[in-house]
């Protein structure tokens, strides 16, 4: 037997025996048996790193006695951020480099499940599509893959930022949702680590970096060992954080030995056991840098793997992401015009059309896609009638809507949380709605439905047609939108309670704090043209037609007695809005925020001139928006919200306006917890919404209770606002008179307020939140405090 081997790790074997497997090992791996299949000659055989992971380490006999002061691996770590940003290739004028990144998710340990758990049992098969995890050396099940070669670019003056995305490739279970949100919510989840910064953004969460500036007071630093690393030798500065329960790393940064510019060669991180993070076992970070020419860091690799499990007992998860780097150039690139594209990502026409040959030639060299593997497997699940039914449960309750076709459904039916509801003016509210898919057109979209109340015993019903100029690949609403649309409806009309992201008519808000009856019909016809830009500005502009109809709830009486049914008013509605870096996860019909580190501006002008198209009264109304949230590194973060608002003409009141009041018990945002329906009234006002979450930053600090991993949140929300004479009913005999069953108070010198102090995280899953009154504590009939819950799913 001859056996020739290669640096590089390649080897063959020239042998006349019959060999049924061969035991491989290599200084720093984990040995591996494989068996070799008769006439197989080439082999690729993936090795396991055998690192040993920097571990918590307790020792409860002494206290140990950690100082900064004269600490040579602190004094190590300032003297890294002071040489930093001169190591910084985006200091040249241009950098660009070629980036290839693989993400996928699955089934952690399937060696256990297929063992202990039924359904694996279920599909013994599963198996057989099993890999090797290069981190863990766990048997790992791969259930999405998905893959990107981008190009990106870099200008310092005028300071730019594009990526051109030449290829991407997407296979898994959730190829039935919107790819486009789902690959935006997973690069927030995962993004690349920057430990350069003071924080680092993983996980949906901020994490102190181990250079950040408030690192020595956050981290305990020591100087743990000297080796080589890849050739060059390195000192090993590991460090800990003080409180393991806040958000920071466990890592080492192996700095290269007498380099004056202290240039890092590599990162490696996790983090604690003990931390407040919900749902992760285990985190794997790891970063290889090389040095440019010009002594520039220059990443290559950015491998990083998150284990999961949602409850214990429950099958394990996993997520990895590896991006590799290559074809750095700090000269001016040759593709200039990109700098002037709109939106910071462009995506090649033909992205999703590259064919094999492509990524063979994109993939870092050994590394695999797995897509067809799990392709394969996905096909085999859905021959057995059991997953395949259950597959399609499940997507109908996630995407709300229920498929007439097993597949390549033209028409969908639902929103599901709307077939039956009630409220005092209707009684039981049944609904029965409908939406057309890219499977009828991508360009034409229409969806209606059809309502009935069995107290008012009146049919509901609403009708909508949209053209998209832009052809869709799934949503008819996915970004950007550039579309116009004729709706006309006529439904009740809830007057000062709108939610932001769910259905009023969603079965999951009907029970509420006080009987819901501020309630009108209003039957609309609108024309919009709305316009979104990669960059995140969009222009809407619309043609508007309301009818106001009374209601046995709210009449329309004037001062005389008289009585009006209904009255119209007509006009126009322009918006302009911008929201750089603004990430949703887009729904059939809602854009639910993934995160709000975007800041989002908005100013809408409307306008109905008196007399037009039956207008009973001027509409002159101005509305100004601003959100943004605000971090603090280990100390969590504040999400600000404020709006203003004014009418510069007089209205009948239902056009007032009318803060937005929440029956609910649960937390809805940008509502009043404690305010009730038509409560106040105004014509000009400002308002403010405040959400401190401070992450555990108190919680985590004592004894036992940090064990429970609870979270702070104070809120402090309110509206100043105020109501002309020539808009109050009670100086104005012509105008429609307030209804009876409604406070409808202008509010005096004070504003309206109220605080809120939170637990969250209760069981991962669950916030609870006890909302004080501030002021108008001595209205007849207010709720002056009370408990708000909300469900939702966090890190």
């Amino acid at each position: 037997m001859e056996l020739v081997g290669s640096e590089q790790g390649g080897f063959s074997v020239d042998t006349d025996m019959d060999i049924a497997a061969i035991r491989l090992s290599a200084m720093g791996y984990k040995t591996k048996d494989v068996v070799l299949n008769p006439g197989q000659t080439v082999v690729v055989v993936d090795l396991v790193q055998a690192t040993i992971e920097l571990a918590e380490v307790e020792v409860r006999r002494t206290k140990e006695k950690y100082s900064k002061k004269n600490n040579p691996a602190v004094e190590l770590m300032r003297r890294i951020r002071s040489h930093m940003d001169e190591l910084n290739p985006l200091q040249n004028d241009y950098f660009s480099f070629k980036k290839y990144e693989r993400l996928m998710y699955g089934f952690n340990d399937v060696t256990e499940l297929t063992d202990k758990n039924v359904i694996f049992k279920r599909f013994a098969f599963l198996g057989d599509y099993a890999d090797t995890s290069q981190v863990t050396g766990k048997r790992v099940l791969p259930i999405s893959v998905k893959e990107q070669v981008a190009q990106e670019f870099f200008c310092r003056s005028p300071k730019k930022h594009k990526t051109l995305v030449q290829g991407v490739k997407s296979t898994g279970i959730d190829e039935s949702m919107d790819q486009a949100s789902v690959k935006r919510y997973l690069d927030d989840v995962f993004r690349e680590v920057d430990i350069f910064g003071n924080d680092v953004t993983i996980l949906s969460n901020r994490f102190v970096s181990p250079l950040s500036n408030i690192a020595s007071d956050f981290y305990k630093f020591y100087l743990s060992d000297t080796l080589d690393v890849e050739g060059e030798q390195c000192v090993e500065l590991s460090f800990v954080p003080h409180t393991p329960e806040t958000f920071g790393f466990l890592g080492r940064i192996y700095v290269v030995m007498n380099d004056s510019a202290c240039f890092i060669k590599k990162v490696k991180l996790n983090v604690p056991h003990r931390i407040n993070l919900n749902y992760v076992e285990r985190v794997y970070i790891e970063q290889d840098y090389v040095k440019a020419a010009d002594g520039s860091r220059i990443k290559m690799r950015d491998d990083m793997e998150v284990d999961f499990r949602l409850v214990k007992g429950t099958p394990g998860l996993f997520a990895r992401r590896e991006t590799s780097y290559r074809e750095h150039s700090m000269a001016q690139p040759a593709e200039m015009e990109v700098f002037s594209k709109r939106g910071e990502q462009i995506v090649a026409a033909d992205a999703e059309y590259m064919p094999d040959e492509y990524w063979r030639d994109n993939r870092p060299v050994g590394s695999r896609s797995s897509g067809n593997t799990v392709k394969q497997m996905l096909s085999r699940l859905r021959q057995s009638r059991w997953f395949y039914w259950s597959e399609k449960a499940i997507v109908a309750l996630i995407k709300g809507y229920v498929p007439t076709a097993t597949d390549s459904s033209k028409v969908d039916i639902g929103p599901i949380n709307t077939l039956i509801s009630g409220n005092s003016l209707e009684g039981v509210r049944l609904r029965l709605g409908a939406m057309s898919t890219v499977h009828l057109s991508r360009h034409w979209f229409a969806r209606a439905y059809v309502a009935y109340g069995t107290r008012d015993e009146r049919f509901k019903y609403m009708g909508q047609l949209t053209y998209s100029f832009n052809e869709k690949k799934q949503l008819e609403q996915e970004f950007p939108i550039h579309s116009i649309r004729l709706m006309h409806k006529y439904d009740v009309d809830k007057l000062g309670q709108n939610y932001l992201y769910t259905n009023p008519d969603n079965v999951f808000l009907q029970l509420k704090r006080q009987r819901d009856n501020k309630m009108l019909y209003l039957r609309s016809t609108e024309l919009e043209w709305k316009y979104e830009m990669p960059n995140h500005f969009s222009v809407t502009l619309g043609l508007e037609h309301h009818v106001h109809e009374a209601s046995r709830l709210l009449p329309f009486s004037f001062a005389d007695g008289t009585v009006l049914k209904r009255f119209s008013q007509a006009g126009f509605r322009a918006q302009l809005r911008y929201a750089p870096g603004e990430k949703f996860y887009q729904t059939r019909s809602h854009r639910i925020p993934i995160n709000m580190d975007a800041p989002i501006i908005t100013l809408t002008q409307t306008y109905h001139p008196k007399g037009w198209l039956g207008s009973r009264h001027e509409l002159n109304k101005t509305e100004i928006g601003l959100q943004k949230r605000f971090w603090f590194s280990a100390f969590g973060y504040t999400d600000v919200i404020i709006k203003a608002a004014k009418i510069w003409s007089q209205v009948a009141y239902p056009d007032l306006l009318i803060p937005n009041a929440n029956l609910s018990y649960t937390i809805q945002p940008e509502s009043y917890a404690l305010m009730d329906a038509m409560e106040f009234v105004n014509d000009q006002y400002v308002s403010w919404d405040l959400t401190y979450w401070a992450n555990g930053a108190l919680f985590n600090r004592i004894p036992l209770i940090k064990y429970l991993k609870l979270r702070e949140v104070f809120t402090f929300r309110g509206l100043w606002g105020s109501l002309s004479d020539r808009n109050n009913p009670a100086k104005r005999t012509d105008l429609i008179q307030f209804p009876q069953n409604a406070l409808c108070a202008p509010m005096s010198t004070r504003p309206y307020m109220e605080i809120g102090v939170g637990l969250d995280n209760i069981l991962t899953i669950l916030r609870v939140d006890y909302v004080w009154r501030l002021s108008y504590r001595d209205t007849p009939g207010v709720n002056r405090s009370g408990l708000r819950i909300q469900l939702h799913f966090n890190f």
